[in-house]
C-alpha cells in the first residue's frame, strides 16, 4: 500500500514543529508541498537520496555545511528557489526526500514514512571486509555441499556393492578434507 499522503503530511508538520531549519525558504518549500496533494503523492522519504535522479536532502545538523541540496539528474544545487520552481513545474514527477536530523535513524516518526530507496545498490552498505566474509561463506558452503554430494555417492556405491566407485569417491572426499586442513 505504501505511505499515505496524510502520513507524509503528519511527518512534515512534526518535522517543522520540532526542528529549526537554517533558511526560511526551506520551511516555505515544505509548507508548499503540504498544501498540494499531487506533489505529496509523489514524495518518498528515504535514506541516501543523493543516489536518486530527483531528490532533496534537508539537514538540521549544526555540522552540516549544506543544509539544503536539490538533485536533478546530475546537477546539484543549494538554491531552494530553483528546487521550488522545478517542483512546481513538475508536480507529477517522483521526488525523493532525505531528512537529516539528530536521531533520524531511531525516529519513530521518520520510520512511519520511510520507504526503500529504489536506486540504492544491493551492496551499498558493504565494506571490503564484508566481501571477504561473503567469499569465505560461499567457499565454505560450496565445500560442504560437495562433501554432502560425495558422501551420497559413497553411500550409493556401498549400497550397490561397487568397490571401484566407492574407492573413487572416498579418495575425492579425503583429498577435499585434506585440502581444507592445509588452508586453515
Amino acid at each position: 500500500m505504501g505511505v499515505t499522503t496524510n502520513q507524509k503530511r503528519l511527518f512534515i508538520n512534526w518535522y517543522l514543529d520540532n526542528f529549526k531549519t537554517e533558511r526560511r525558504e526551506m520551511v516555505w518549500l515544505l509548507e508548499y508541498m503540504l498544501k498540494r496533494e499531487n506533489i505529496l503523492k509523489n514524495v518518498h522519504f528515504i535514506f541516501e537520496a543523493h543516489l536518486c535522479p530527483r531528490s532533496i536532502i534537508i539537514a538540521t545538523d549544526d555540522d552540516e555545511k549544506r543544509p539544503f541540496r536539490y538533485y536533478k539528474d546530475h546537477v546539484v544545487t543549494t538554491d531552494v528557489d530553483k528546487a521550488f520552481h522545478d517542483i512546481r513545474l513538475n508536480p507529477d514527477e517522483k521526488l525523493y526526500i532525505e531528512v537529516k536530523f539528530e536521531g533520524n535513524r531511531q525516529s519513530i516518526e521518520y520510520a512511519k514514512v520511510l520507504e526503500d530507496n529504489p536506486y540504492l545498490p544491493d551492496d551499498y552498505y558493504l565494506e571490503n571486509d564484508d566481501y571477504i566474509l561473503l567469499e569465505r561463506f560461499i567457499e565454505e558452503s560450496s565445500r560442504l555441499s560437495e562433501i554432502h554430494l560425495l558422501k551420497s555417492k559413497i553411500d550409493a556405491a556401498l549400497d550397490s556393492g561397487d568397490v571401484h566407485s566407492f574407492n573413487k569417491w572416498s579418495e575425492k572426499l579425503n583429498k577435499l578434507k585434506e585440502k581444507r586442513k592445509y588452508k586453515s
